[in-house]
């Protein structure tokens, strides 16, 4: 016998504990099914390690070849309890999963039959060779199709378990999980052994004996999980119905088998040395993805992302929802509006509670680079500085950040520790980044759903689309708002510029009387003119304050008979010009005494004061300025219209001045 004690005790544990699980699941009953399933598939499992141990201390090969062909038919019919057990665990409804699934069970059970009967012949097990541990159980012909049956139906079981996990609500995946990872370890385990069984085209005993400790580990956390709670507490509230046409455990099985049998095909042209080197190859690949995929949060995440954008079918009609943000978002919306109506649309979407946004502070005023709170809780923090980690994590990925995964993964932890106050004044299990282009304006925080599920991975990819939708609505509302508020300034400019002008025009005719008092002061006649300029400059600046207070509106003419030749007379007054020889400013008049027309007096009293005023600017000190009004020739089909010309022979105006700046209200140039 080369069998240690330690190994018998091992597997004598493991056998012990998995019956004891069977009995126990009895006392700890749920649906009658799901009961009778759950514990024959642990009588089972307790079944296969009894034949472990008949086969360690048999003392012939020929005893220990019983045990071999015992353990075949056993395995046969745990596989399809096991399968069956995939099923309806955890479901509501186990008779309905059944009849879903009995084409594929029928199938099972014909294939478990089918090996069952196979397994005391020599096409399955041939013979044994050596005693113990040492042992090895050699295959026949129809060894291999057996195995590759057990890789398939182990493949299907963690199928199905992930489906039943991944579908389930995020209070019955709490209540799961332990169980599914213990499931897991001690499947996985067994898959490894049945593996080396293809490759090698024989099992080692050895192998069996190792698989005792996962499995005693496996059934640990199962009995510590069926303690707490019996099987009828863990029946799972299906959340949104979600349909897949793949899972990770089958892309990953398939990427095993297809390793298994380019292996098998290779190893047998191999020297021994080399298939030593091959297989520890392939088992340390093996066994350190099923690691890094267990310890690798970013691995992990990277993998499931990959699955679910590729081999998962849509949760989401994308055509509707994309419908239901065009309609629910007003772009012409005031931010604060905004931020409500997206509030609304992500708790509809999502289910979200509540929503917290964070917009940049050159929106809100603050210093440069920060983010202030706009929209949320009062508790939320209302800043957000920018060398955050939360906010250098998403201006790197511009994409959200699954709080959840955070907290399990050291090199994000920090994300999650230094914004402690914004998750829990949410209760926040998302964050999305608000990107316009490749500028981050703001953040989106999602707090957890009204339901009890988890935000998955088709979510987040899903609220990564929006959330650019949703930060071009802010930006373009903010810049409709900061545009408003630019026009609004830009109109006090043009209207101040015009007040200005007008009011720099009477002034440059008073301080031309000014000017001229101190030398004409006693001059009786000087005296009337300037007494006369100074009344219709005081009437016209009581003009101008009138049509500033109705400047929102059209102003109104007020057409009367009026001597043109008396309007150009108190215009030249006005603007401080006398039309005698020896000034510096010499003034030509053309127009006739008799020459009347109907017009608004006010407007053209003004219009030819600032033009005059304008030309005399122009001319810097001295030249020449004619005036002239006429009316134009009679053409056939027109009224008679008055025609005044300002002229002056001052540095003139470029054409592209005249083409561009000339007739652009409120703009003037000397």
């Amino acid at each position: 016998m080369t069998t240690a004690p330690f190994q018998l005790s091992a597997v004598t544990a493991s056998a012990l504990l998995a019956s004891m699980i069977g009995l126990f699941a009895l006392l700890r009953r749920g649906h009658f099914l799901t009961t009778l399933v759950f514990s024959s598939a642990f009588l089972t499992l307790a079944a296969l390690q009894a034949g472990t141990i008949g086969i360690l201390q048999a003392d012939s090969p020929g005893a220990a070849r019983v045990w071999a062909t015992y353990l075949a038919g056993v395995s046969a019919l745990a596989s399809w309890l096991w399968l069956a057990l995939s099923l309806v665990l955890a479901r509501p409804d186990p008779w309905g999963q059944i009849r879903r699934a009995g084409a594929y069970l029928t199938l099972a059970l014909v294939g478990c039959v089918t090996m069952f009967f196979a397994a005391s012949t020599p096409y399955v097990v041939r013979q044994v060779d050596g005693q113990g541990s040492q042992a090895v159980i050699v295959l026949g012909t129809m060894g291999k199709i057996y195995l590759m049956y057990l890789v398939v139906v182990m493949v299907a079981v963690v199928m199905n378990l992930e489906r039943m996990l991944r579908t389930a609500a995020a209070s019955a995946q709490r209540r799961l999980r332990s169980m599914f990872m213990a499931f897991l370890i001690g499947i996985l385990s067994n898959l490894l052994v049945v593996s080396g069984g293809l490759l090698y085209g024989g099992l080692r005993v050895a192998w069996l004996v190792a698989t005792a400790v996962p499995m005693f580990v496996a059934g640990t956390v199962t009995a510590l999980a069926l303690a707490r709670r019996r099987l009828s507490d863990m029946s799972v509230p299906v959340a949104r119905p979600v349909i897949y046409y793949s899972s990770v455990s089958l892309t990953l099985a398939g990427a095993f088998l297809l390793s298994m049998a380019v292996l098998a095909k290779l190893l047998p042209m191999l020297s021994a040395e080399w298939k030593r080197v091959v297989s520890l190859a392939f088992f340390l690949v093996v066994g350190g993805g099923g690691l890094l995929l267990m310890l690798s949060p970013r691995v992990s995440r990277a993998v499931k992302r990959f699955i679910d954008r590729n081999f998962y079918a849509n949760r989401y009609d994308y055509r509707r929802e994309w419908e239901r943000v065009s309609s629910a978002i007003t772009p012409t919306a005031r931010p604060e509006d905004l931020c409500r109506q997206i509030e609304a649309l992500v708790g509809s979407v999502f289910d979200a509670r509540q929503v917290a946004i964070y917009l940049l502070d050159e929106w809100s005023g603050g210093a440069a680079g920060a983010l202030h709170l706009v929209h949320g809780p009062p508790a939320m923090p209302a800043r957000i500085a920018p060398d955050n980690p939360m906010v250098r994590e998403l201006e790197r990925t511009h994409a959200p950040l699954l709080l959840r995964e955070l907290a399990q993964d050291l090199d994000l932890l920090p994300v999650v520790v230094e914004n402690r106050e914004a998750v829990q004044a949410l209760s926040a299990a998302v964050c999305a980044p608000l990107c316009v282009g490749e500028m981050q304006v703001g953040l989106l925080w999602l707090s957890e759903k009204r339901t009890d599920e988890d935000y998955s991975y088709e979510d987040v990819e899903f609220l990564q689309a929006m959330s650019r939708q949703l930060a071009a609505a802010l930006w373009f509302a903010r810049q409709a708002e900061q545009l408003a508020e630019t026009r609004q300034l830009e109109s006090l400019n043009r209207l101040s510029t015009f007040v200005l002008h007008d009011i720099k025009n009477h002034v440059s005719g008073l301080s031309l009387v000014v000017e001229n008092a101190r030398q004409h002061l006693a001059n009786p006649e000087f005296q009337r003119d300037a007494l006369g300029v100074v009344e219709r400059t005081v009437a016209n600046l009581r003009e101008l304050m009138a049509q500033v207070s109705a400047v929102a509106h059209t102003p109104e003419l007020k057409p009367e008979e009026c001597r043109i030749a008396d309007v150009v007379r108190e215009a030249l007054q006005a603007s401080g010009l006398r039309p005698e020889a020896g000034s510096a400013v010499r003034v030509t008049v053309r127009c006739a005494d008799d020459l009347c027309v109907r017009a608004d007096r006010r407007m053209v009293l003004r219009l030819l004061t600032n033009l005059l005023t304008n030309a005399c600017e122009a001319l810097n000190g001295g030249g020449e300025i004619g005036v002239s009004a006429a009316l134009r020739p009679d053409l056939p089909g027109e009224r008679r219209t008055l025609q005044l010309e300002v002229s002056d022979n001052g540095r003139g105006m470029t054409a592209d001045f005249i083409r561009h700046g000339l007739f652009r209200p409120f703009s003037t140039t000397k």
